[in-house]
């Protein structure tokens, strides 16, 4: 199919925690369509993965579309596999095949080999950061 002829951004959301919490698929999915809205993409009903830790299928299933889309719009970046190996096949299948992935939740996008790097550093800082918040003064 050509590039022509492909049309909207599939959503992707998560039924299991994303960064140690559990948010409902209803607001991740206000957040994709949102965030669909505000870039001016045409949005696909969100395929949602399984609860199994470590699983991807639903992913590897909007993977295989990517013929059929523009592109795929994750509810968060850290909805990615944890291998950085993993990752970089996600992203050259993406880009070999003339789409981009977006991350509605942090508002970034990846629709050239230069926005990976970025990506990859808040991915490969994220085990440093902490999630508290600091309470008084």
């Amino acid at each position: 199919m050509s590039l022509a002829n492909r049309l909207g951004h599939r959503g992707y959301i998560a039924s299991r925690k994303v960064r140690g919490q559990l948010m409902p698929q209803q607001v991740q999915n206000l957040v994709v369509r949102d965030y669909a809205r505000r870039r001016g993409l045409t949005y696909k009903l969100s395929a949602t993965e399984y609860g199994m830790p470590g699983c991807y299928m639903m992913l590897e299933t909007v993977l295989g579309e990517l013929d059929r889309l523009e592109g795929i719009i994750l509810y968060s970046l850290f909805m990615l596999p944890g291998s950085q190996e993993r990752r970089h096949v996600i992203y050259d299948r993406v880009l070999q095949s003339g789409a981009s992935l977006h991350a509605a939740l942090e508002d970034l996008a990846i629709a050239g080999p230069d926005d990976i790097g970025r990506i990859e550093d808040m991915l490969l800082l994220e085990p440093f950061t902490t999630h508290q918040s600091v309470v008084g003064g």
